[in-house]
């Protein structure tokens, strides 16, 4: 059986989802069965994820979507991780973890064609909880990795968490090292969106690329209370329709964790997208202290052990727009 190349696999996993999209990874291409996987140091987030565990879970999930795209041809990708702190730095590359394309045990329950098809979806909702056959399956992928997933439908407490989402993220945008961190990866224009080949682009959000712009550039006008209300309004439009949200819950303290993590979430994400559902990760809950504690105070006692390290919403929306990626010729190195 013919080895994949590096670059088609690349080619494919590039798709993967990282914070504020990143995309930190870099491969190197040792021969055509081994290759080592590397973080581009200036991509981290020392401000919003100090202790890179977030980053970890992007680079995990960039790895389970490049094994995924192997075993379609035939082959797996087996990791020898490096388990090093990613420290910030200017224009190095850290080693993640070695590489090596092997025969696979069987073919893979999930398509290649999902990565491809993965959104994240910004956009109103259709209104609808999903299936009790859907939330087991996505109980079960969870479960196989050590994590539990809890979906909860609760008429009280899905309005909560969407509140708690939106006044924590604007919260947090008041601080001014946050700001400017997350404003470095944001775009203003499609079009600039689409040179750079990374972070958000007004499209992805669901607001205009003016008022981005506003936002991070001159905010003194967004703390007057009309102008913070329309702001506030507008957001929730973009969560309309939403009536189920989820959390994960697993060991999350080491770099060994935040890998299982990561390279479970990439399958929960493509096994939603196998069933057509979309999901919108709500980062501020997790990272910020009073919010995480709210949260906790707020959940039903089963909603599984160990660390909540996600909270999300998800549902059924229109197709929403893909975000732009770098190109494989840009991810590979040396």
């Amino acid at each position: 059986m013919e080895l994949p190349a590096w670059a088609s696999l690349v080619e494919t996993a590039r798709w993967a989802p990282s914070p504020h999209n990143i995309q930190p990874w870099r491969l190197r291409v040792v021969d055509d069965r081994r290759a080592e996987l590397l973080c581009a140091s200036e991509r981290l987030l020392p401000e919003t994820d100090p202790a890179g565990r977030f980053t970890m879970v992007g680079l995990a999930i960039f790895l389970e979507t490049l094994a995924i795209a192997a075993r379609a041809e035939g082959f797996d990708v087996e990791a020898e991780y490096a388990l090093e702190p990613l420290v910030p730095g200017s224009g190095s590359l850290l080693s993640f973890a070695s590489l090596r394309l092997v025969p696979a045990g069987g073919r893979d329950s999930l398509g290649r064609d999902l990565i491809a098809r993965r959104r994240t979806s910004r956009r109103p909702y259709d209104g609808r909880t999903l299936e009790p056959e859907t939330l087991a399956e996505l109980e079960r992928v969870a479960n196989a990795f050590g994590q539990t997933a809890t979906f909860s439908s609760e008429p009280e407490l899905v309005p909560f968490v969407l509140d708690l989402n939106r006044e924590t993220l604007f919260y947090d945008l008041t601080d001014e090292r946050a700001r400017r961190e997350v404003g470095t990866w944001l775009r203003f224009s499609n079009s600039s969106a689409a040179e750079a080949g990374d972070g958000f682009s007004p499209a992805a959000l669901g607001f205009p690329g003016w008022l981005l712009l506003l936002f991070f550039r001159a905010p003194a006008p967004f703390a007057l209370p009309g102008v913070r209300t329309a702001v506030r309004r507008l957001y929730d439009r973009t969560m309309r329709g939403t009536r189920e949200i989820g959390w994960l819950r697993g060991d999350f303290e080491t770099p060994e964790d935040w890998i299982r993590s990561g390279r479970m979430f990439a399958r929960l994400w493509l096994t939603m997208t196998a069933r057509d559902v979309h999901l919108h990760p709500f980062g501020s809950i997790v990272t910020n202290e009073d919010a995480h504690r709210r949260l906790l105070e707020r959940i039903p006692p089963n909603g599984g052990q160990g660390t909540l390290w996600l909270v999300f919403r998800l549902g059924r929306s229109e197709q929403p727009p893909r975000s732009h990626r770098l190109r494989a010729d840009e991810l590979l190195v040396g």
